[in-house]
């Protein structure tokens, strides 16, 4: 079976969302590996150590993300430890589909 990370964005004129599919025998290291970032950057950067990775919440320091915001290098490096968490767990990842020519579906 396959559980998913999903998160979503959206700006006034478009709404898009975006899921990591995950093996159920992969779900639990992934998400202590995710855990692990999280509090690493709290005790780095004095982030609420029950924070949840949400890219906006990071990089506008909100949720629990306070302190990032006025560290653009130690919220890029909190992107970095998570993308590398992820194939650490043989999530399998691939390029996102183009949307045909002339759909333009929000």
């Amino acid at each position: 079976m396959l559980l998913a990370y999903v998160d979503e964005s959206y700006t006034r004129d478009r709404y898009s969302m975006v899921a990591l599919p995950v093996p159920d025998d992969r779900t639990i290291s992934l998400t202590c590996a995710l855990d692990e970032v999280v509090t690493g950057a709290a005790q780095a950067y004095g982030v609420v150590p029950l924070a949840e990775l949400h890219g906006t919440d990071l990089l506008h320091g909100n949720r629990g993300w306070e302190p990032s915001v006025k560290m653009l290098r130690a919220a890029i490096g909190v992107y970095h430890a998570v993308f590398l968490a992820i194939p650490d767990h043989e999530v399998v990842t691939g390029p996102i589909p183009r949307r045909p020519p002339g759909d333009d579906a929000a």
